[in-house]
């Protein structure tokens, strides 16, 4: 509770910053901005009773500006965002938060709009994935009877690992930035997005292919297409970045067979774009496997052609695999009894399979080309089963003759 004064009041905010406030003609004011210490709030107090006296106080001007406004200008003036960047700041907020508040002023959102905001977005876009997810495994259904599949489609309460909590957690994130800046800006007192936990959601657990699986997709997939499936498992390469390899790209040397990624290529309005990855994380050279090594010797030798700028995986015809790989893939999942899988679980299942392996996080997050280790905690979290083998290991070590030792000493008694 803000102390009383006589004159205004002064409390403490969850920032650990102080507002002042005082009550003018019938309703309280809040001071422009928030303030880093208790002595510069009275400071701001004690100004406005001056001015008071000498009749030359003016309220704070509120700001007319709109959410829409002010949040369309912040994206904007993002300078250093990559394009495809741009794009998802750009989309993320003409779906998910100007239908909301655009037409709002920018200083009338208070955390309780913002925690109904967050929950009806939640609850919306979980509904949506469930009714995509039911389509899908319908038209996959159609499909396995068509061709005469002798293997089920999982029904969509187990196929589905989506909620749209990280969707929704990048909505959050965009309006919690930009509402960081109007602060800093003056044009707010307190940022209205307070909600704990939404900037970072708890990861669903995703669906991972066995080995035998990955084996079985391989050979469903086209033969132009089978090493691309290894590719994605046993390096972990995001779909985009396997897209954009090129030739000069691996080092198939044996016993020290490493590929670079250096491009990621990715759709925009049905035209295929190639761009540098988003973090310079994501520019890496990984070593690879020698199983994976002579796959794609092999597919080099059949489907890529001789210049070092070549695409790796083409189509049939000579294009990307960008624009038409999700389809084939999908199909190929369906066929052997895992609609369940998309197609970036891919990159998943290869680096539940690195952690495994007993990779360490440094090592997880080089692979997976990502600049913070939240991402790779998430794989080494999923292996109970590797971290119960270590605990038995410890013990077996403890227990060999010669580690054993009395558990209570009995100390020599003083003389």
């Amino acid at each position: 509770m803000g102390k009383r004064r006589s004159f205004g009041s002064i409390e403490r905010v969850a920032s650990g910053r102080y507002r002042a406030r005082v009550h003018l003609d019938g309703a309280w004011v809040n001071a422009p901005t928030t303030f880093r210490t208790k002595a510069e709030a009275e400071i701001w107090l004690d100004s406005v009773r001056v001015d008071r006296v000498r009749g030359a106080w003016k309220a704070p001007r509120t700001t007319r500006i709109t959410v829409d406004e002010y949040g369309t200008k912040w994206i904007q003036q993002r300078h250093g965002l990559k394009a495809s960047t741009r794009r998802e700041y750009e989309s993320c907020w003409r779906n998910h938060v100007s239908p909301y508040f655009g037409a709002k002023r920018l200083d009338s959102l208070s955390p309780a709009m913002i925690r109904d905001w967050h929950g009806d977005l939640v609850a919306r876009l979980r509904e949506d994935l469930r009714a995509k997810d039911e389509a899908r495994v319908r038209r996959e259904t159609k499909l396995a009877r068509s061709s005469r599949s002798d293997r089920k489609p999982r029904l969509p309460s187990e196929a589905s690992t989506r909620d749209g909590s990280a969707t929704a957690a990048r909505a959050y994130r965009l309006l919690h930035s930009v509402y960081v800046t109007a602060v800093e800006d003056d044009l707010v007192s307190l940022n209205p997005c307070r909600i704990k936990g939404a900037s970072s959601p708890k990861a669903a657990e995703r669906p991972v292919l066995s080995i035998p699986e990955v084996l079985d997709l391989a050979v469903e997939v086209p033969d132009r297409y089978e090493a691309l499936v290894h590719l994605l498992v046993w390096s972990g390469l995001r779909v985009g970045e396997a897209a954009a390899l090129q030739r000069r790209d691996l080092d198939l040397t044996p016993g020290r067979a490493t590929l670079t990624v250096r491009e990621r290529a990715y759709p925009v309005k049905g035209v295929l774009d190639i761009d540098t990855p988003k973090s310079r994380a994501g520019l890496r050279t990984i070593a690879i496997p020698h199983l994976l090594a002579e796959q794609m010797e092999r597919h080099l030798e059949q489907f890529t052609h001789a210049a070092p700028s070549s695409w790796v995986f083409t189509t049939a015809t000579g294009g990307n695999i960008r624009m038409t790989y999700f389809q084939m893939l999908r199909r190929a999942l369906n066929r052997i009894g895992r609609p369940d899988v998309r197609p970036h679980d891919l990159r998943h299942t290869g680096m539940t399979l690195a952690a495994e392996a007993g990779v360490s996080i440094a090592e997880l997050k080089h692979r997976l080309g990502q600049s913070t280790t939240q991402a790779a905690e998430i794989y080494l979290h999923a292996t109970v089963d590797h971290g119960r083998r270590i605990a038995e290991r410890m013990d077996e070590l403890a227990k060999e003759p010669s580690n054993v030792r009395p558990l209570v000493r009995v100390k020599p008694r003083a003389r």
